[in-house]
């Protein structure tokens, strides 16, 4: 494209952010295309379509057709962009069951292996074994008595066989062609194509098929039966049969799903994206996969996962996707981020989250996930919801310009990388032994090591699939080229083996003056079986430094050296994890794009650009170009001084200089956050006016519980009686009671509601008055109805009680039995009924009696019980969660007045010594709006809003839905990995660290803190 940087203010759709939009619920589509209206709003720049649980409308059925209709002529009308996702639930390919339906030969296998005398069911063996002096020898079916081994499989009715073509086939007849007949014609230039979700074969396990002895006979010129013990046992042979097989396998699904698929999109003009199962670490990506990056060839927009609210230790995930977008001219790649990252998560979290991967090559968000509801199981889909429900919603549109901007530069550009680092996944298949892959993890975590040092001295590179390199790899003038990318150094990582192609690229690689650096333990074999040619190789043409830091990044800079240098204020050399670069060439500039993930704060870096011209810093939250730096010519290049505030970035731009000197501005500065000789600081005060405050909120989430008027129940977590229900196994009358404390007189008339779903399905009594089940409107979501009951309060103990009848199909708890087999079944969940916690709002306090202490990850914890109090008209701005707000979601106002020397020729800068604890916090000075901060750094100049005498300082803080939602009560307290499990008690995938038996529930209550922890500053200095 042209006019990159006329568009920064605006950058088009085709690089703002595309989130998964969860549909759970009945679909209405007037709320539908209410939801789009405030995507728009948002910035964002399309959407997909996401079958979950809690779906009431009947998937891929006539409703639900409808429904997708509606969403493309409002994407199209408002210039989103809408998408389509392949499954109800995922991981994608059963087709909601349509595929698995066919019969066995599409339903997923896996392979086992099993000793004398035998078990299991002889229906489903594959051959009998005797064992020999050199191995085990295939017994025929008149020999089955002699038996000592055998090797079978089982089935798994609820995934389809991801190696078949046929049954890919069928998945692509039953969800493909199924929505281009449907809108192919009509708005096939609309729609953009299709997600596809975590797609697998066999998940720790070995994959079977129906087809795969004929394709390995195919590819290898032996029968598989002759070498399946090899699999699973140490015999001759073992390192080639499990290269082979694993060869076998991987090319067998890269084929049938992602190429088959592939090349349906690319012949319907949509694109195909998505991302695979077990990306993190080589000794998954066997048994799931075979090697994510071939996969990740068929799809145009190659993509990743990345759940949590934290960064990795190691950049694999992101740089496996990165290396092939480049390598093969994919223009965009994309992260399927922040989901299980809790509540709580921050602008500056997502902001942190989101650069760590761009700057490993990603240049796109999908977030994880917009809810189109939060009715019941739903609030707990692996939150957050990124979305309308959330107290900060109207100033997300300044993330999704973020990174709109930051997508367009990272897209555009091209990548300057000249090393290659070959990823050793080949190695793992031959060190994956059965289902025992506990010789991999070493050969994992030297390459690891090996991309952190290069990260770490800013060398940018690339990782090499062999998968990849077999059909886009070749050697010209001195370079080693996959596709679109040339590197001048390839880096062999201790391994075991490697492709033939591999070693052929490489000979011809060093013979014409290419570096091959290689680190031990050296490949001794090719394809599984010893060679000569490769022993030659590396004894008389590799570099083989010993195995350091120091030595491995002198072997490479001498060849290719990195274009930038950072030091801290100490002079230090910056080589931490967590400080990367990535360098483009775009429009005849050069771009550094640096990123701290990290949480150090350096006051000053020194920045050196090794080529000379004028740099520029582009404010990709602005769209900026913040004129010339000043600058520093070095031998070398360029030196710029900045500060780098942990989780910030910059977008350096060095332009030619073709003859004309540089515009020098004042520098940026590093030292706001310390006083110098001619400044004078004015500390805030820690007490606030309260201005305003959005409704506040109690969650009543205990009970007592009676079915079918038999005795009360003691007081119990509400999370836990769904379960006891269903139990029951059928449909009953229940009643619930849910006791809380008031402790103002009740004379006063103020409004107060309780916020439930569904609320005409009860009969509701607060301390024994009927109250009307109407619904005064919704309040966070369209699922919570607010029903009054102030008429009914009273000071003291109330009670609130609610009776309905509890009814769930045959259906739905087949589909529970279900849920417990296939993660498939699971993830597409939906209840007819569900219990859940209701909630007070009104013009309240909210006091615990027991006080409240401090916890790890910003916890406030206590023990409760909770009473409503009046609202503080004052506070301690540090501690609002303690003074009332425990479980407040929304915004609250406050002001102060503070007196300042000041004068117009004076400069003043505002500045928080820690950030705040709060999603987005605003500034207003003497009535003018300042600025919203969002995350570091947490400054602005105040400069033109000041005035001599007293001043009028006011600040909203807005936080998130995490103190309303929680989870409350997880024994760790606050969380930054969240499932639907770390509500309840019993621990599930995203729970780590919790001893067998023990209970995940405690009754104790976790808040995380909200307010400033540190009284704001003012800095005047003269000028």
């Amino acid at each position: 494209m042209s006019h990159i940087w006329e568009q920064l203010l605006h950058p088009p759709n085709e690089y703002r952010t595309i989130p998964f939009w969860s549909w759970n619920d009945k679909l209405e589509i007037a709320e539908l295309e209410r939801q789009i209206e405030e995507m728009h709003k948002a910035g964002i720049g399309g959407f997909f379509m996401h079958a979950r649980g809690g779906l009431q409308t009947p998937y891929m059925g006539e409703e639900w057709m409808e429904a997708i209709r509606a969403c493309i002529v409002k994407g199209k009308e408002l210039g989103l962009s809408p998408w389509l996702y392949d499954e109800n639930g995922w991981p994608s390919g059963f087709a909601d069951g349509k595929v698995t339906a066919k019969g066995v030969a599409f339903q997923q296998k896996k392979l086992l292996c099993e000793d004398a005398p035998f078990q299991s069911p002889a229906q489903h063996t594959i051959a009998y074994y005797e064992q020999t002096e050199t191995g085990y020898k295939l017994l025929g079916d008149e020999d089955t008595e002699k038996a000592q081994l055998r090797l079978y499989y089982e089935v798994n009715p609820y995934y389809l066989d991801a190696l078949s073509e046929q049954a890919v086939g069928a998945f692509i007849e039953a969800a493909y062609d199924a929505y281009w007949e449907r809108f192919g014609e009509e708005f096939g230039d609309v729609i953009q194509g299709f997600f596809t979700d975590e797609p697998q074969f066999a998940r720790g396990q070995l994959p079977w098929s129906f087809e795969l002895e004929a394709a390995f006979r195919s590819a290898n010129g032996y029968e598989l039966k002759d070498v399946l013990p090899a699999l699973f046992l140490q015999v001759d042979g073992t390192a080639k049969a499990r290269y082979d097989y694993w060869a076998c396998v991987t090319a067998m699904f890269t084929k049938a799903y992602a190429k088959q698929i592939g090349e349906w999109c690319q012949s319907k003009g949509w694109s195909f994206t998505g991302h695979v199962v077990d990306e993190q670490a080589l000794q998954i990506q066997v048994t799931s996969v075979g090697d994510p990056m071939a996969f990740y060839e068929h799809l145009n927009m190659p993509g990743c996962d990345w759940l949590g609210r934290f960064i990795g230790d190691e950049p694999i995930v992101p740089k496996q996707v990165g290396s092939v977008a480049h390598q093969l001219g994919k223009k965009q790649s994309i992260t399927e981020s922040f989901g299980c990252s809790g509540w709580d998560v921050s602008f500056a979290d997502l902001k942190r989250i989101g650069e760590w991967q761009f700057v490993h090559g990603i240049t796109m968000i999908c977030q994880h996930l917009q809810s189109y509801s939060l009715k019941g199981l739903r609030k707990r889909d692996y939150p957050p919801s990124l979305f309308v429900q959330q107290p900060w919603w109207e100033d997300y549109k300044g993330f999704n310009a973020y990174f709109a901007r930051l997508s367009m530069l990272l897209s555009e550009g091209t990548r300057q990388v000249e090393v290659l680092l070959l990823h050793p996944i080949r190695s793992a298949w031959t060190l994956q032994r059965g289902e025992d892959r506990s010789d991999i993890p070493r050969f994992h975590a030297a390459f690891a090591q090996l991309s952190r040092w290069m990260c770490q001295a800013f060398i940018e590179h690339d990782y090499g699939s062999e998968s990849i390199m077999e059909g886009h790899g070749h050697v010209k003038d001195g370079q080693f080229i996959i596709g679109e990318a040339a590197y001048r150094v390839v880096v062999l990582p201790p391994s075991v083996t490697i492709s033939r192609t591999t070693l052929t690229l490489l000979k011809q690689f060093v013979q014409q003056g290419g570096q091959l650096i290689a680190c031990a333990p050296y490949p001794q074999l090719v394809e599984g079986m010893p060679d000569s040619e490769l022993a030659e190789l590396l004894l008389l043409q590799a570099n083989k430094p010993e195995w350091s830091s120091a030595a491995m990044v002198d072997a490479i800079t001498k060849v290719s050296a990195p274009s930038i240098r950072m030091t801290d204020e100490r002079g230090v050399t910056i080589a931490v994890d967590t400080v990367n670069v990535q360098t483009l060439e775009l429009e005849g500039s050069r771009l550094y794009y640096v990123v701290n993930s990290g949480d150090e704060h350096y006051a000053q870096v020194d920045i050196e650009l090794l080529h000379k011209g004028n740099v520029t810093l582009i404010d990709l939250t602005s769209g900026d170009k913040i004129g010339a730096l000043g600058q520093d010519e070095t031998a070398d290049g360029i030196r710029v001084q900045l500060p780098l505030h942990p989780g910030q970035s910059y977008m350096l731009r060095l332009e030619p200089r073709n003859g004309h000197p540089a515009n020098v501005i004042e520098q940026v500065s590093g030292k706001s956050k310390s006083e110098s000789e001619s400044a004078e600081t004015t500390i805030l005060s820690s007490h606030w006016d309260v201005v305003s405050l959005t409704p506040n909120s109690l969650t009543l989430d205990t009970c007592r519980l009676r079915v079918e008027d038999g005795e009360w129940s003691e007081l119990q977590p509400v999370i836990l009686i769904q379960e006891q229900l269903l139990d029951l196994g059928r449909s009953v009358d229940i009643e619930l009671d849910f006791p809380f404390y008031v402790g103002w007189e009740t004379g006063y008339n103020r409004e107060l509601f309780v916020v439930m779903e569904s609320p005409e399905l009860f009969i509701i009594e607060v301390n024994g008055g009927k109250v009307s089940s109407e619904s005064c409107g919704t309040w966070r979501d369209g699922s919570l109805h607010k029903v009054a009951i102030s008429g009914n309060v009273q000071s003291g103990e109330n009670h609130i009680r609610l009776n309905r009848h509890f009814y769930n199909s045959p259906e739905t708890y087949q589909a529970i039995e279900n849920a417990k087999k296939f993660e498939s079944e699971g993830n597409k969940l939906t209840f007819d009924t569900e219990i859940e916690s209701i909630y007070l709002l009104g013009e309240f306090g909210v006091e615990s009696r027991s006080g409240y202490v401090y916890g790890e990850r910003r916890a406030v914890q206590t023990e409760g019980p909770f009473v409503l109090t009046e609202i503080p008209q004052v506070v301690h701005a540090s501690e609002l969660v303690q003074q009332g707000l425990p479980f407040f979601a929304g915004t609250i106002r406050l002001r102060q007045h503070i007196v300042v020397n000041w004068n117009d020729s004076a400069a003043a800068k505002w500045f928080f010594p820690e950030p705040p604890h709060a999603a987005v916090c605003k500034l207003w000075l003497n009535g003018h709006e300042v600025r919203t901060l969002l995350w570091e750094p947490y400054e602005a100049d105040i400069g033109r809003y000041l005035v001599a005498g007293e001043n009028v300082i006011e600040m909203e803080l807005t936080n998130s839905c995490r103190n309303l939602l929680g989870p409350h009560h997880h024994i760790h307290g606050e969380i930054y990995k969240v499932g639907p499990s770390s509500f309840t008690n019993t621990p599930g995938w995203t729970d780590k660290g919790i001893p067998q038996g023990v209970s995940m529930y405690v009754d104790r209550y976790t808040f995380v803190r909200f307010g400033l922890p540190v009284p704001p500053r003012i800095v005047i200095s003269s000028t």
